[in-house]
């Protein structure tokens, strides 16, 4: 029999094994862990001096993230709004944590207003002097703005356990810390983990690959050089989970002619011309649920810009939306050069802001624009909240399929509209082509402008061209 000592001495030697060999495969014990995971900010990350913000009673850092785009560079067209003639900033906190948590954000002088959106969550802010608190429920991710001061990003993500501790063969790890790997080629079967902390500086290239899971809660940063940040094309089964992909130049996540793609947790900030957040481009099979995107362009663009692929089911649902400039929550086209568009179901949704200028008069909060010769139908809206539509509240629009596509015109028909908030009286745009390229079969259901319920197509908000066949309500 071994003596009490000679059995301790044992199972000591059994944990130094068993964590030896955990953290060779890569991975950490299944434990439990707390609610709140917080994320370090490397001393090359600008601090913020506006906010100091507390999670529970304990410091979580925030980093001020200012557009470096000089001014003078950016092209007329972008620079002809207020908003984009200035150096656009955001202040963001990221963290990860699970049900209730008390919030407290300290500012340097005393706070006159607060607003915590997306409004549908329904969170009161108490303000005494310089300090804003507030309860929210973790997972979340919320816009702040208080006062004229520059927003701040509130990022609560899932928490994470079984992490990753290093590289291995079916792994590229990048721990804590600045990193500058350039464009990374997404290879089969191997996983890219982007730890909390972890800010690396370049883009994502993948072409014909299949399996491949990019997650974490790290930042992937375009710094303004890397065109197409994320461009993956002709693959399957990739998902991008919990990360921060931003500052790219041109669209962020473009997915060509893809199928089996999942995009959850995504957060994207973009603050350059065309700055669109994630754009699936003829693909097909696709999720993007959960995610946040302040964009500079479309927050999320369905596309079809080859002449040779459909698209269908997609589901777009539980993300929040910011249009900062040129851009609508969530748009289908304007490129839709394929055969087909269909089956696309976009659901609980909040779009905080859709604004600027488009080549059909504005943009909306969201939209279909057919402009090339593609059947787009079978498009499904439900339980979608727009706050801030500047322009637009809606729009189907077929155009000559010139603007940005490949004519002919095309044709949308069968679009149903559930139980849709606007928060004010704008137009909606309801245009076809011609006789032969109609918008037809749209229905609102339960939808409501400023809380009136919308019955009829009232001259003061439809504007109906002449080829446009069954309007329903209900």
């Amino acid at each position: 029999m071994l003596s009490l000592n000679a059995s301790f001495s044992k199972d000591i030697i059994l944990l130094f094994l068993t964590l030896t060999l955990m953290n060779h495969f890569g991975c950490t014990p299944d434990v439990k862990p707390g609610h709140l995971q917080i994320h370090p900010l490397p001393a090359d990350i600008p601090q913020s001096r506006l906010y100091h913000l507390m999670v529970d009673d304990q410091p979580v850092p925030v980093e001020q993230l200012t557009s470096k785009l000089p001014i003078d560079s950016l092209p007329d067209w972008f620079t002809s709004e207020p908003y984009t003639q200035v150096q656009q900033e955001v202040h963001v906190a990221d963290f990860s944590a699970d049900g209730a948590i008390s919030i407290q954000i300290e500012l340097s002088s005393p706070v006159e207003s607060v607003k915590i959106r997306p409004q549908s969550r329904n969170i009161r802010a108490d303000v005494e002097e310089q300090v804003v608190t507030f309860t929210m429920q973790a997972p979340d991710k919320l816009y702040i703005e208080i006062d004229s001061l520059p927003e701040l990003c509130l990022f609560a993500n899932p928490l994470e356990d079984q992490l990753p501790m290093q590289e291995s063969d079916s792994l590229i790890y990048f721990g804590p810390g600045i990193h500058h790997p350039g464009y990374i080629q997404l290879q089969s079967g191997k996983d890219i983990y982007l730890a909390a902390g972890a800010y690396v500086y370049g883009g994502i290239r993948g072409d014909r690959v299949s399996d491949v899971k990019i997650f974490g809660r790290g930042v992937l940063d375009g710094d303004y050089r890397f065109s197409d940040m994320v461009y993956i094309g002709n693959c399957e089964n990739i998902q991008v989970t919990g990360i921060t992909i931003r500052n790219g130049r041109g669209w962020t996540n473009s997915l060509f002619n893809c199928d089996q793609m999942k995009y959850d947790g995504v957060k994207v900030i973009s603050f350059g011309p065309s700055g669109d957040g994630i754009n699936p481009l003829g693909s097909r099979n696709f999720e993007i649920t959960d995610c946040f995107l302040r964009c500079t362009d479309d927050c999320i663009a369905i596309k079809s810009p080859d002449s040779t692929l459909s698209i269908h089911d997609i589901v777009v649902s539980d993300n929040t939306m910011i249009g900062y400039a040129f851009s609508d929550g969530i748009t289908i086209g304007f490129e839709t050069n394929g055969p087909e568009i269909k089956n696309i179901e976009v659901r609980n949704c909040d779009i905080l802001m859709s604004r600027g200028g488009s080549r059909v008069d504005g943009h909306s909060a969201f939209s279909v624009i057919c402009d090339g010769p593609a059947d787009i139908y079978d498009i499904f809206y439900e339980n979608i909240r727009v706050e801030v539509p500047m322009r637009k509240l809606f729009e189907l629009q077929i155009t000559a399929g010139d603007l940005y596509g490949i004519d002919p015109p095309g044709k949308i028909k069968n679009i149903h509209l559930k139980n849709i908030e606007w928060s004010s009286p704008n137009p909606i745009v309801l245009k076809g082509y011609d006789q032969n390229h109609q918008v037809e079969h749209i229905t609102f259901e339960n939808c409501t402008i400023n809380g009136q319920k919308l019955l009829e197509p009232s001259p003061d908000i439809f504007q109906m061209g002449e080829y446009v066949q069954g309007v329903y309500f209900k």
